[in-house]
């Protein structure tokens, strides 16, 4: 790091890179013959890195297009008391770099800023006047306190000095570069205005917006003489009043459909309603979401609406305060009731993990503080946060879920999802086997070849060969559970395997069989995400689903597997699968018996252990 010789201070050169600077190469040769220590902050450019870095400068690499951005970042990272603040191309004459280092070597420890006389090109023409948007901070040469590493550029006072000296400053060489440019302003503009108020809302911001566009434009073409530059001045000027309209609209996505103001608010929440009306499987999925509530905001209370059938999975989870189920059906006075209930309750914030027509509506109903309706590719209504869609095809349905709690400042620290047996239904599972005739002593596989659609079945022969083989070839126990609206398969499977064990009943009686199973084999359905989430192995056969969509990755990995196959077919709505004219090959279904033999015996070496207990 070089210095004057009569000076006690260092100094680090800060240059904000934008993307578009021509001649940057120049610029920083200018530059290295005075100072060594240089700091380039802004969009990598692996060609320009390369060779700075070989020239021992440093750059890190940052995607803002807004100048003084990039010089905080740069000034966070390099800690220093003195810093020279330069844009892209910014070439110093020899009077001003002479007057820099005499400047540095009298300075006292004042946090100020000396700015430069600076001669500005715009679209490759010469500027008669400066044409500068509003807090957009000088380059110049900053003096820090020690204890100031953290200060931001807009706070730190201007002297009224101007070093002897100048600076030109190659601005913006096309229109699209000055295009990008206005993004960046647009940034700030929002920024700016949430430091003033971080508590707008989309009709004051749209007022804001609409009252300084006009406003910015009279500033810089007639205030600030943007007229007298022709073509260059308005287009300018014309910029910066976009930029203030959508710094406005940057405001809004940034801080309030994003989810910020109620991250802000999080320690006022108390109550919370989750809904989560979808199916079976859907609802385990949505354990995570609980959990981890629960775990980073303690204080709040968990009340859950489910479907009726899906109550059971949500039955003795301690992180729930209250458990409410629906029909489904279009019931206005059972819904009417439940909404009532809920309304003297004084929630504060509400979480629909699936919005569709009915929960979006029975959400609406609701009073609520804030709510959240995220949607899987479907447009949020009635939603103060916009969790949105992405061109992510495999992106798990966990991480849906959970992007509701990341919108609000929440980042999950667990996604396996549980299940809450009692240690009497632990035993009454154990019981419902004996009475079977189970011997613990042997495996137990347990089969679910039941789907509500049968588009994802992998075919009951399939089934029937698979049991057959476990009994007579490997000594396995087979056992298929099933619901009760589930009984003629049942009938079927005992017609056609000689020795295999059955049982139908209830979900919670269903999770406590689950529980003492060495492997579960299901179609893309419910049970199986029941017995992943206590902990039994599991192997699902995938139909025309995405291979993560329902089974993250992050939570199938070796005690687990997935049988799935990559077609051409696949796509996000079933488009070719649907009825009334269902694919009637099923090739996405089409995993071999002999397969799936191999990996159920490898898999019933691996259990992991028990579910949660309560």
């Amino acid at each position: 790091m070089i210095s004057s010789p009569s000076s006690s201070h260092a100094i680090t050169a800060i240059v904000g890179y934008r993307g578009y600077e021509e001649n940057f190469e120049d610029f920083w040769s200018d530059l290295k013959l005075w100072f060594s220590d240089i700091v380039v902050v802004g969009a990598a450019d692996p060609h320009l890195v390369k060779k700075i870095e070989a020239q021992g400068g440093t750059w890190i690499n940052h995607p803002s297009l807004d100048i003084g951005t990039l010089w905080e970042v740069g000034i966070r990272a390099c800690p220093s008391d003195t810093y020279l603040l330069l844009k892209g191309t910014e070439f110093l004459s020899t009077q001003l770099k002479e007057s820099i280092l005499k400047k540095i070597s009298t300075s006292g420890k004042e946090v100020k800023i000396f700015p430069f006389q600076t001669q500005q090109f715009y679209l490759k023409q010469r500027m008669k006047y400066p044409l500068e948007g509003d807090n957009v901070p000088t380059s110049g040469l900053l003096f820090l306190a020690e204890e100031s590493k953290d200060i931001r550029l807009c706070n730190v006072p201007v002297s009224s000095e101007r070093l002897p000296g100048e600076s030109i400053q190659f601005g913006e060489t096309t229109l699209a570069h000055a295009l990008k440019t206005a993004i960046g302003r647009s940034e700030q503009f929002a920024d700016n205005l949430y430091r003033k108020n971080p508590h707008s809302n989309a009709f004051a911001l749209c007022l804001q917006g609409l009252v300084q566009m006009p406003c910015q434009f009279f500033k810089h073409w007639v205030l600030r003489r943007g007229m007298r530059e022709g073509f260059e001045g308005l287009t300018f000027s014309l910029l910066e009043s976009v930029s203030a309209l959508t710094g406005c609209f940057r405001y809004y996505e940034k801080y309030v459909r994003s989810g910020h103001q109620i991250g802000l608010h999080l320690p006022d929440i108390k109550k919370v309603l989750i809904i989560k009306c979808r199916g079976l499987g859907d609802a385990v999925l949505a354990t995570p979401v609980i959990k981890n509530l629960k775990i980073l905001a303690p204080h709040v209370s968990i009340s859950v609406i489910t479907l009726d059938f899906c109550k059971p999975v949500f039955e003795n989870n301690p992180h729930i305060d209250a458990l409410y189920g629906l029909s489904g059906t279009t019931q206005t006075a059972e819904t009417n009731q439940l909404i009532k209930t809920l309304n003297a309750q004084n929630i504060d914030l509400i979480i629909n993990l699936h919005s569709r027509n009915f929960t979006s509506r029975l959400a609406k109903k609701i009073r609520a503080r804030w709510k959240i309706q995220g949607s899987y590719f479907l447009r949020e209504r009635n939603s103060d946060v916009m969790i949105g869609s992405s061109s992510e095809l495999d992106k798990p349905s966990i991480e849906k879920d959970l992007d509701c709690l990341r919108a609000i400042g929440l980042e999950p620290e667990d996604k396996q999802p549980e299940l809450y047996l009692t240690q009497q239904e632990i035993e009454q599972g154990q019981h419902i086997l004996s009475e079977k005739g189970i011997d613990p002593a042997k495996k137990l596989i347990i089969i679910h070849p039941a789907v509500t659609q049968p588009l994802r079945h992998w075919g009951m022969d399939r089934f029937v060969e698979l049991s057959q083989n476990l009994i007579n070839k490997h000594d396995c126990q087979v056992m298929g559970v099933f619901s009760e609206q589930e009984q003629s398969i049942a009938e079927e499977l005992t017609e056609k395997v000689a020795g295999i064990f059955i049982y139908v009943g209830p979900i919670r009686p269903s999770m406590a069989v689950f529980h003492h199973a060495d492997v579960m084999i299901d179609n893309d359905s419910g049970p199986s995400h029941i017995s992943q989430a206590l902990g039994i192995p599991t192997l699902v056969l995938v139909g025309p689903d995405y291979q993560n969509t329902y089974r993250n990755k992050e939570i199938y990995q070796e005690n687990n597997s997935v049988f799935f196959k990559t077609i051409p077919c696949r796509d996000l709505y079933f488009s070719k699968c649907l009825p009334p004219e269902p694919c009637e090959n099923r090739i996405c279904l089409d995993h071999s018996v002999e397969d799936v033999i191999k990996e159920t015996l490898r898999l019933s070496q691996k259990k992991i252990g028990q579910s949660n207990s309560a």
